[in-house]
């Protein structure tokens, strides 16, 4: 350990993940649970150098997967994995409102709340869904009153099955409900699409964004113009489809992928942690899947990574060594990430003072 290790109040990183790309070595004020970029801070008492520790990796002010299911995994293990912030789509309320206080050994979580479906709907009987994972809302009124009872218990966005192939789903009236109760109250809506047909019918109702990438039927290049056209992201979740033993799902996921992508659409990286044999943590074979997809350096980074916020903090994701110089490295990279609270970055190993890394 470093002599200077107890009195720093700044640390020196290689890289750091700036939101446009990767920045080059960048020093932050330490300021309890947060980093000040030391460049953007007034003080004229910054830290002097021999208050700085110096460490050999790259740092990501958050790493985001937007599909998971809290209940089905385990939250610290995801933040340990290099997560450290989980949006939940579906689960019982007053259980998914439980993990929205901070806790040290988890991410920072954002929830959806109950799913919305028609009666007897997709998730109801799927097997994986505790009683209350489903509001079921038999007309538009109905749809209203769940939207409103999920925003009560501290959702961030809303989430309803369009999944015609587990059974009924809500017809137009009640998924326009949907969208405009949500609308109204400043929320997105996220669809779970499965079935013929069951991605128009969300592009034409105004929801914001796919819960997965299309897999069940090729869309057809005017729709998926459409879909970008109106601002529509999508979550890729294409790891599900065969768990590293690629499906017809997942072929035609990528399929529909790509040329999302090639339309200018926006893609956000999540997996459905909790469906099946997957990673828990920033899962290498999700991004493989999504370079497949036409992602690649750093357009395949902000999938995960997204904008970074002035402040860092209270937690950030750590990478112990730098960028690799070949895109196709990153996948496994990514992987090695973990999550970290900032006061825990001042017992990571340092390199010497003064010693550059190569």
């Amino acid at each position: 350990m470093s002599d200077a290790r107890p009195q720093a109040r700044a640390i020196q990183v290689d890289a750091v993940w700036g939101g446009a790309g990767f920045e080059g070595s960048a020093t932050f004020r330490v300021d309890g649970e947060r980093l000040v970029p030391a460049a953007a801070d007034s003080d004229p008492a910054l830290p002097s150098a021999g208050q700085h520790l110096p460490l050999s990796g790259t740092l990501f002010p958050s790493l985001t997967d937007h599909h998971t299911h809290l209940g089905l995994s385990d939250p610290a293990a995801l933040f340990a994995g290099g997560i450290t912030h989980a949006v939940d789509l579906g689960w019982v309320p007053d259980v998914a409102a439980s993990w929205l206080p901070d806790s040290d050994d988890r991410p920072d979580v954002a929830i959806a709340g109950a799913l919305i479906t028609a009666p007897g709907g997709y998730p109801v009987a799927s097997g994986w869904a505790p009683e209350g994972a489903a509001a079921e809302v038999g007309g538009p009124r109905e749809a209203a009153e769940a939207v409103r009872r999920q925003v009560m218990v501290g959702a961030s966005r809303i989430k309803v099955a369009l999944n015609s192939d587990a059974g009924e789903t809500v017809d137009n009236p009640t998924l326009a409900a949907v969208v405009e109760e949500s609308h109204a109250a400043g929320l997105p809506v996220v669809a779970h699409v499965q079935g013929p047909g069951q991605t128009a019918r969300a592009v034409a109702a105004g929801v914001d964004q796919l819960a997965h990438t299309p897999f069940t039927e090729r869309l057809d290049d005017a729709l998926v113009a459409e879909a970008v056209r109106r601002g529509m992201t999508w979550i890729s979740t294409l790891d599900i489809h065969g768990w590293g033993t690629p499906t017809e799902h997942y072929r035609i996921a990528v399929d529909n992928l790509r040329r999302f992508i090639g339309a200018g659409g926006r893609v956000l990286y999540g997996t459905d942690l909790g469906n099946g044999n997957l990673p828990v943590g920033v899962n290498a074979r999700e991004l493989a899947a999504l370079q497949e997809a036409g992602l690649t350096g750093d357009t395949l980074v902000r999938t995960l990574a997204g904008e970074p916020a002035a402040a860092l903090g209270p937690r950030v994701a750590w990478i112990a060594s730098p960028p690799p110089a070949d895109d196709r490295d990153l996948p496994a990279w990514l992987a090695t990430a973990r999550g970290v609270r900032v006061p825990d970055l001042l017992t990571l190993p340092s390199r010497p003072l003064g010693q550059d890394t190569p």
